[in-house]
């Protein structure tokens, strides 16, 4: 082979090579492109676009309470005197309750002396004013 033709070859080899890395580069730049796309698709939700909140599936982004906290525990604070409605030890009237069939039998009497209790009830009138 002779210079010329060497020179010859090595530019036409250039010239494809060159081809090539052109048409490689227009390529990645149309996959850096798509992969972009991709990403803008994948960190949507429906916080941040118009997409329905049931298109997105597992990854439920957190929900964002506007309230401070206030660094107190929950419930009712230490020193708080609590009011209840405790059961009167000492009750006003007690009330047994018997089966209406029980009242025409000849034990009724020895029944009703010893009726077993089923359940307690804590009875309280409410009385309101208005003014």
């Amino acid at each position: 082979m002779t210079n010329d033709e060497l020179i010859k070859q090595l530019l036409q080899q250039n010239e494809t090579l060159s081809a090539t890395v052109a048409a490689q580069t227009q390529l990645i730049a149309q996959l850096n492109q798509t992969i972009q796309e991709l990403k803008e698709q994948l960190n949507k939700n429906s916080k941040n676009s118009s997409k329905p909140p049931s298109s997105d599936g597992f990854k439920k982004p957190a929900p964002k309470s506007l309230r401070k906290p206030s660094g107190k525990k929950a419930g009712g604070q230490s020193g708080r005197q609590g009011t209840h409605l405790a059961v009167v030890t000492a009750p006003d009237e007690i009330v047994r309750h018997m089966p209406s069939s029980c009242e025409g039998c000849p034990h009724y009497q020895m029944c009703k002396g010893a009726a077993c209790i089923a359940e307690k009830r804590h009875v309280i009138d409410a009385v309101v004013t208005v003014m």
